[in-house]
């Protein structure tokens, strides 16, 4: 697999005096980029998680008037291999949730939403089975990807599935009327008295994807998605959002059936413009060949800033996700900006050695709340730690920051401990990725901040998100 990015990038609007007169270049018309309004035709959700009690309940909203058909994949935490995914489909103006809970071993989805999905999910196959009071459908997640002749070195237990993160793809969308019975998809998913007219017409229809795409239009930006992570036990309730990623694609419909790994990151449009911002200034390029490359660029930062609260009442845990990160290491590479390959033997892992992670250096600065500062902390390490010399490391697709030992999420292959001693409890930290093979700056990223803070009451306590701020370079590349 390789990947290029035409270096046609510019410093896009630097308003500048001409003859008296101010001239500013607009954007791209059409251009990939991070929604500012919150709608997408991508929605990348940073973490699920079913550990230490927790819950992760979402929603997707078709804030449309047409119908919309879209993938939903679940990736596990350290090397993004698929847990499930299955296809969706709203009528106009839907709203479609569902949940990640524990099982005795894993994990699975469940949902209680009446809209289509292809296949149907046991529980809801049958007309009688949808229309039900309190009818729920649900599916077991698998380690089928990353166990057996599929393992990839790291582990190949069901307890690799209870966290992760999770995409949506909006695949297509249609204007056709859901009053007409010849359009079979829009009237049959239309719901009548809160339920669909018929989902098993619906669910034949991906037996001819082919025939789909010929009848649907290219995706829009119409999605919206939110994400809770959710601990009934104790009373904890954390939100986030979903980074939404706006014309995608915009040439053509990429209807797959239920059972292909497609549409991924990739699929977006060949040769896509991309444009962002970055401190008031228009920026952005143009990618050859795959849209995972735009994506990236896009997601890329060179350091994350957030706030930490321990101590007392308070626990906090950065999650931080490389959404891009096993086109560029699965199996291939390492190509940059990504420095190791994720892999099974130490020949073929990264500069390190590693088996069964994929390696890239960062340091931390860190502020407590009255501007005592340590610079560029270097001993905060994975367990086992690395040869004595070494920066810490993120080694994971997903991982978990944990401030003090004080986990939000409980324990994981994917957590980096990150110990404040030097400055106190509270304060803010910056996460700098450190250079490396890399000819992008920085590492496409996103993720949160979770801060719990309990109330004396086991079972009223409460949680926040708070949003990672970043650095970025001002003109983003790759040139593998």
């Amino acid at each position: 697999m390789k990947f290029n990015i035409r270096k046609k990038l510019v410093t896009l609007a630097v308003a500048s005096a001409v003859s008296g007169g101010t001239m500013m270049m607009a954007a791209p018309a059409a251009a990939m980029n991070v929604s500012q309004n919150g709608v997408g035709q991508v929605l990348l959700f940073p973490y699920y998680t079913v550990k230490n009690g927790f819950d992760t309940v979402f929603s997707v909203v078709n804030t449309s008037d047409k119908t919309a058909v879209f993938k939903i994949r679940f990736r596990e935490a350290l090397n993004s291999r698929e847990v499930r995914d299955f296809n969706v489909v709203l009528s106009p103006y839907d709203v479609w949730n569902g949940a990640v809970t524990a099982t005795a071993n894993g994990a699975l989805f469940r949902t209680f939403d009446k809209s289509c999905t292809s296949p149907r999910l046991p529980g809801m196959v049958s007309a009688a089975d949808r229309a039900a009071v309190g009818s729920k459908g649900e599916i077991d997640f698998t380690n089928t990807l990353f166990s057996g002749t599929n393992t990839d070195g790291a582990a190949q237990t069901m307890d690799r599935v209870k966290e992760g993160y999770f995409e949506v793809i909006l695949m297509g969308v249609s204007d056709l009327s859901f009053t007409s019975t010849s359009n079979v998809l829009e009237y049959n998913a239309k719901h009548v008295n809160g339920v669909p007219r018929d989902c098993a017409k619906v669910d034949n229809l991906f037996l001819d994807t082919a025939a789909m795409n010929l009848l649907m239009d290219p995706p829009e930006n119409i999605l919206k998605g939110q994400v809770m992570y959710l601990n009934t036990a104790n009373g904890t309730a954390i939100d986030a959002k979903a980074t939404a990623l706006e014309n995608f694609q915009t040439a053509n419909s990429m209807v797959y059936p239920p059972s292909d790994l497609r549409p991924d990151l990739r699929d977006g449009d060949v040769d896509a413009d991309y444009y962002f911002l970055n401190n008031g200034v228009p920026g952005g390029g143009t990618v050859v060949g795959s849209s995972v490359n735009a994506v990236g660029a896009l997601l890329s930062a060179t350091s994350l800033i957030n706030e930490f609260a321990t101590g007392g009442v308070a626990n906090t845990s950065w999650v931080v996700t490389f959404p891009t990160k096993h086109h560029y290491v699965d199996g291939v590479g390492p190509i940059s900006p990504f420095s190791e390959r994720f892999d099974t033997t130490d020949v073929l892992a990264g500069p390190l050695g590693t088996v069964g992670k994929s390696c890239d250096d960062i340091k931390v600065s860190m502020y407590n709340r009255e501007e005592a500062t340590e610079e560029e902390v270097g001993n905060t390490q994975f367990s086992p730690a690395p040869a004595a010399g070494t920066l810490p490391s993120l080694c994971y697709e997903a991982n978990v920051v944990d401030f003090n030992s004080s986990s939000v999420f409980g324990v994981g292959t994917n957590r980096l401990s990150m110990d404040t001693s030097a400055v106190g409890g509270a304060g803010w930290a910056q996460l700098k990725f450190a250079e490396g093979i890399q000819t992008v700056a920085g590492l496409p990223v996103i993720g949160f901040a979770a801060q719990v803070r309990t109330s004396g009451d086991l079972t009223a306590n409460y949680g926040s998100a708070i949003e990672h701020a970043i650095t970025r370079e001002q003109i983003l590349g790759l040139t593998p």
